[in-house]
């Protein structure tokens, strides 16, 4: 199982090339469902208790048409559910090759190939969903836009970001995460990531 080595900025500039070309790209938040079922034509299904059973929020098909979606995380937890719809995407756009031979008729079948993946390869396939995720989720214009807007904030309200970088980063991505509806540490994992320039703007 060969999984290619995709950079941070391979990654962030895929999840970019998709959202440049939906339909929807001009909607805020990222409309990540309609991206799904109607730009990619994917299908969602919703299935009871798949969190409980087996420990996973969602999975796509061999055949890349579906996403099947715990039914509680669909319907209660917006943010999750939103990360996995965009995560599975993720698969869809940048592992055809990789998980296109797989073959299964049931969950059970499913997790019993994922699990035979080595664990660098199937750790790469995690991460670069992930990542994918985060930036589509979270477009880079916007949140250089609403980071620097927060900034100028907590300036006016007298504080020094120099002096408290951690709790200032802490508190702006609790705030732009209710605005991109998605979690913190969605937001969190962008405006900390060495691959970006977030921090040094707390200076």
């Amino acid at each position: 199982m060969n999984v290619p080595f995709l950079s941070y900025d391979q990654l962030k500039a895929e999840a970019a090339r998709v959202l440049s070309q939906s339909s929807y790209a001009s909607r805020f938040p990222v409309a990540i469902e309609l991206i799904v079922e109607r730009d990619f034509e994917i299908e969602i299904i919703p299935i009871p208790g798949l969190q409980n059973a087996f420990n996973i929020d969602a999975f796509i098909s061999h055949d890349l048409t579906t996403i099947s979606v715990d039914e509680f995380v669909l319907e209660n937890r917006l943010n999750r559910y939103r990360f996995s719809l965009a995560h599975e995407l993720g698969h869809r756009a940048l592992h055809r090759e990789v998980l296109g031979p797989m073959r299964f008729k049931s969950i059970q079948e499913w997790k019993s190939q994922i699990l035979q993946f080595p664990e660098r390869e199937y750790g790469f396939l995690e991460y670069q969903a992930n990542t994918f995720a985060n930036c589509l989720l979270v477009p880079s214009e916007i949140l250089d836009q609403r980071f620097d807007e927060a900034l100028q904030k907590i300036k006016a309200a007298g504080l020094n970001p120099a002096e408290h970088p951690d709790e200032c980063l802490d508190s702006i991505a609790t705030g732009l995460g209710k605005l991109f509806e998605v979690s913190r540490d969605v937001v969190l994992n962008r405006l900390t990531n060495k691959h970006e320039d977030f921090q040094t703007r707390l200076r």
